[in-house]
């Protein structure tokens, strides 16, 4: 098995404060050490990224997707960005193309 980067970026309903996200990041796949859950400030995205493995890239990126379903179940929104990388390629899904 590899290991991926799993990264989303999507648009919360509503717009969430810094204590929002940390309370976020709680709630989240505890014990997940390498999970990362941010806000981006302007724009009014959440990023979230972890690392896991899998069987190869299109398998990465269906777990990336099962993580944007976790995030949107604790903090509705629109999922903008779903990606995987690996140590040569990517995939990236975008709600908008």
């Amino acid at each position: 098995m590899d290991t991926f980067t799993l990264f989303l970026a999507l648009r919360p309903e509503p717009p969430l404060d810094q204590a929002a996200v940390d309370a976020l990041g709680g709630v989240l796949r505890p014990g997940d050490d390498d999970l990362r859950v941010w806000r981006e400030e302007g724009r009014g995205l959440l990023r979230v990224s972890t690392e896991t493995s899998a069987e190869g890239l299109e398998a990465a990126l269906e777990l990336a997707h099962g993580l944007g379903a976790e995030v949107l179940a604790e903090c509705p929104g629109t999922l903008l960005e779903v990606s995987a990388l690996g140590d040569e390629d990517s995939l990236v899904w975008r709600a908008v193309p």
